[in-house]
């Protein structure tokens, strides 16, 4: 992939950094900045290739690649020597039903030839491992099961995505993981850094592996993006020198390392009491692309027996894609609501102590044409009482094109009522 030519080389290694922080961008929905702005509207994705040109050509829907020269391979061939691996990671974009789709069959396919599986969910935070144990067994209905998960709070994403997963497991009684761990322990480490954290409180999670020198060149724009910069700054070398050394740096980084670590040992532990068991891990493709998060601290606890899969985004384009991005890339076939252009209101939102405000705006935005700006706290978006993040993310993306969306806004010691307006979608000729 890529180039004779230096300037190629350099572009394509620019190209997979943004790629890789757009991912990356998913694991920061604990209190940093995610975006509002991308093509499917969710945590998952940061504001990149908004203008709709990434180069998705080297990728057809529904055919298998291998990342190293972007060849298609067979499937189910991959899929059966996956089989034999101890740990698969499915790498997915949340809530992108063709994505889950693609889960659901892969799944299907690797219990046909290991049955001896076990699903972990990026989904559940640890202390709900009891409710998913009764859910296995049959004891909990659909409705008692997300209740009991508090999968609203946890979660949030609309259910119809994931229920066919779980039910799958269930039928098969497969034994299912919860990997994560509380989204209060996250904002806890990147307030006060992991070593301050008491032993009672770290949630049967032991001291994550040092991430390597390419997972900290990733993370460090993120944090520079949202962190001590002023947005749209331009950063030299002596300010990234002294942000890698920083303490907030370091508590940040402590605090995207947890996530990866808490679900590697869980996906470790399950593997060394059972040494024939097949591990199949569900969590967001910023967890497992250029196998760094998941990979690497798997890597440093010693299993080493890992494939991941990474279900294509048109988010990520084609450039920089090359060996180290996955094992194999699947191409997917964007259907109904999922293929549907969303709204983009366009800002950065951070959240803290019941608080969502506003980080970052996106020049040329709804956002900005409607007069928010930097540090407006939400108070209700269409009326309704904003507490977290994903609220205003879910409304966003319910929104319809070419209608409005009533905001109320506090500013200082003001609350102001603001209504973004979203543009018709435009039609093609």
């Amino acid at each position: 992939m890529h180039g004779i030519n230096s300037v190629r080389l350099t572009i394509s290694r620019l190209s997979r950094r943004l790629r890789a922080t757009a991912l990356i961008s998913a694991l920061t929905l604990g209190c940093a900045a995610t975006a509002i702005n991308s093509t499917a509207i969710n945590a998952s994705e940061s504001i990149i290739n908004q203008s709709g040109e990434a180069d998705n050509s080297c990728v057809a829907p529904n055919l298998w690649y291998n990342p190293a020269d972007m060849g298609v391979i067979d499937g189910n061939k991959f899929i059966k020597k996956a089989a034999k691996s101890h740990v698969v990671l499915l790498g997915e974009h949340h809530a992108q039903g063709d994505h889950q789709r693609w889960e659901l069959h892969t799944l299907t396919a690797l219990h046909a030839h290991n049955p001896n599986m076990a699903i972990g969910f990026e989904m559940f935070p640890r202390k709900v491992q009891p409710v998913l144990d009764k859910w296995i067994a049959g004891e909990l209905s659909e409705a008692e099961f997300l209740e009991q998960s508090n999968w609203q709070k946890y979660w949030n994403f609309d259910a119809k995505y994931y229920l066919p997963l779980f039910h799958f497991a269930r039928m098969n009684q497969i034994p299912i993981h919860a990997l994560n761990v509380s989204r209060e322990l996250v904002k806890k480490v990147r307030k006060e850094g992991w070593e301050n954290i008491a032993e009672a409180d770290r949630e049967g999670v032991s001291d994550p592996a040092p991430p390597g020198e390419g997972y900290k060149n990733l993370l460090i724009s993120i944090y520079q993006q949202h962190g001590t910069h002023k947005p749209g700054a331009k950063k030299v070398a002596k300010d990234t020198k002294a942000d890698l050394e920083s303490a907030g740096f370091k508590r940040f980084l402590q605090g995207q390392t947890l996530w990866d670590a808490a679900m590697a040992q869980i996906i470790y532990q399950q593997t060394q009491k059972d040494p024939t068991l097949l591990f199949v891990g569900v969590m967001g493709s910023g967890h497992v692309v250029n196998g760094y998060g998941i990979p690497d601290q798997l890597h440093a606890l010693g299993q080493k027996d890992i494939t991941t899969m990474i279900a294509w985004h048109d988010d990520f384009g084609c450039e920089g894609v090359d060996k180290t991005f996955a094992d194999a890339i699947i191409g997917m076939t964007m259907q109904g609501e999922a293929a549907q252009q969303k709204p983009k209101l366009g800002v950065y939102l951070e959240e803290d102590d019941g608080k969502v405000s506003i980080a970052k705006l996106v020049e040329g935005s709804v956002a900005e044409a409607s007069g928010l700006e930097k540090g407006d706290i939400f108070v209700k978006a269409a009326g309704k009482e904003i507490k977290r993040m994903i609220e205003v993310i879910s409304i966003v993306q319910r929104t319809r094109h070419g209608t409005w969306l009533p905001l109320l806004i506090k500013r200082g010691d003001k609350e102001i009522e603001v209504v973004a307006r979203f543009a018709p979608l435009e039609e093609d000729e």
